[in-house]
């Protein structure tokens, strides 16, 4: 396939991001297939006024043109114009299949970050235990939810926590209102904030953070639809990197930890507490999670797999 970016030329599919204008010419008027690629859950909005909030600032920075109204009412209607959608979990699909029937899931394949061994270095007696943390800052107060066990933990390991994520971030639509990443985590995380370290988000920041660390995690606020249905993505990544990983029960890792045969979800607080124990005291199970988290991204994750799914969309449209 060719992809082409300058939308004057002839093209025989057209495919649009969430973050395009769904009003444009460009798709009201267009001849060709048109593929939706929906990888967040605006489906599933918080609440009506976040919603409407959401709407009203994409109109206001140009993104969308048209009348104003609630973000999820324009994702709604481009689905169900759409002759195809791609989403990025089974959750989201069952969501989407009652707008449009042609809907696939494909993951992103994260082939920037090569499998990595398990590091048994970082499991050493006496060695600072780091808990890695990676992702965007609108996802980050989900460590909020577990920032008790965190103080059990430095009773019993000399424990340093990395976020790899940006300096700082918007509070609002990613552009209004500039603030302090770690200063959020001050606050979230207060007495083990000393323990804190941001590290800028970069590839190879990621790389370096990974074969120092000896546990990965990713906490997350099932309480806000967007986050609790986000794809296994942050977890494949972990298991590429060759981590041990725990997760929050959301819908996509507790499927993927029980396919993998994986230990990685927990359900309580003192689950946290207990799992990590285990990670951090057990090398050989820390490993053991590793093999299992690596050999079911082989299965199912592979280059071939990625490409012959994007092969399947768009054959759906051309057809």
């Amino acid at each position: 396939h060719t992809i082409i970016t300058n939308l004057k030329q002839k093209v025989d599919v057209l495919v649009a991001s969430e973050n395009s204008d769904f009003n444009s010419p460009v798709f009201t008027e267009s001849t060709v297939p048109i593929i939706f690629d929906l990888v967040d859950a605006y489906l599933s909005p918080l609440n009506p006024i976040d919603d409407f909030a959401r709407g009203i600032g994409k109109k206001l920075s140009g993104q969308i043109t048209g009348k104003a109204r609630p973000f999820s009412h324009h994702i709604r209607e481009f689905c169900r114009q759409s002759n195809a959608v791609l989403c990025s979990s089974i959750e989201q699909q069952e969501v989407i299949h009652k707008l449009n029937r042609n809907c696939h899931v494909i993951l992103d394949s994260h082939e920037e970050i090569p499998f990595s061994k398990f590091s048994i270095s970082s499991h050493r007696p006496n060695n600072v235990r780091r808990i890695l943390w990676e992702g965007q800052p609108a996802t980050i107060r989900g460590v909020k939810e577990i920032s008790p066990i965190f103080s059990a933990l430095t009773k019993t390991f000399n424990l340093k926590l990395d976020f790899v994520t940006d300096e700082e971030y918007f509070m609002y639509l990613n552009r209004y209102i500039r603030r302090s990443t770690l200063s959020l985590l001050k606050n979230d995380l207060h007495e083990i904030s000393s323990h804190v370290n941001i590290v800028p988000w970069s590839t190879e920041n990621l790389l370096a953070s990974a074969r120092k660390s000896s546990i990965a995690i990713v906490p997350i606020n099932l309480s806000i639809p967007i986050q609790r249905l986000k794809p296994e993505n942050r977890l494949l990544i972990m298991w590429r990197l060759g981590l041990p990983c725990l997760t929050s029960p959301s819908p996509a890792y507790v499927r993927v930890s029980s396919r993998a045969g994986v230990n990685a979800v927990s359900y309580s607080t003192q689950d946290w507490l207990e799992n990590i124990v285990q990670i951090l005291s057990d090398p050989d199970y820390a490993r053991s999670q590793v093999t299992l988290g690596q050999n079911y991204l082989l299965e199912n994750h592979s280059k071939t797999i990625l490409l012959e799914k994007w092969d399947r969309a768009f054959e759906s449209v051309l057809g």
